[in-house]
Formats: structure tokens, C-alpha cells, sequence
């Protein structure tokens, strides 16, 4: 988190699970990149830890933009 000092716990958690890369593209974070906590099951009321994970913002509205 030392690299990330804005984020939230939550969002060090995710970064930490994905070693920080981006699930999609699979590229690295930069502590200037716009991040988006994405619900895989795309229930936004679902919290759980199997159920999130951290993208780019624009890998995440690529998602959003396919599955329309």
C-alpha cells in the first residue's frame, strides 16, 4: 500500500490479491491509473471478497460496453 497511499483497505486488499495487475489485461497498476472495484456477478449489493476485483477504468467500461 506504500505505493498506493489514497486507496482504500478494501482496494489494498484487491491489489494485493491480484498482485497488482488488472484481471482483464493482466497489466500492472500505477499508483496514477484509474481503478474500478468491479462485481463479477454484476449484483453491485454483493460484497464478497470471491465476487470483486480490481480493473482499469477503462478495461471496465469495456466489460460493461460488451455486456451491454
Amino acid at each position: 500500500m506504500r505505493h498506493y497511499p489514497t486507496v482504500t483497505s478494501a482496494v489494498a486488499k484487491l491489489l494485493k490479491r491480484q498482485s497488482g495487475k488488472c484481471s482483464p489485461c493482466g497489466l500492472y497498476f500505477w499508483p496514477d491509473d484509474r481503478m474500478e472495484v468491479h462485481h463479477l456477478d454484476r449484483n453491485r449489493d454483493n460484497h464478497r471478497r470471491d465476487n470483486l476485483a480490481l480493473l482499469h477504468r477503462h478495461c471496465h467500461d469495456q466489460i460493461h460496453a460488451m455486456c451491454g
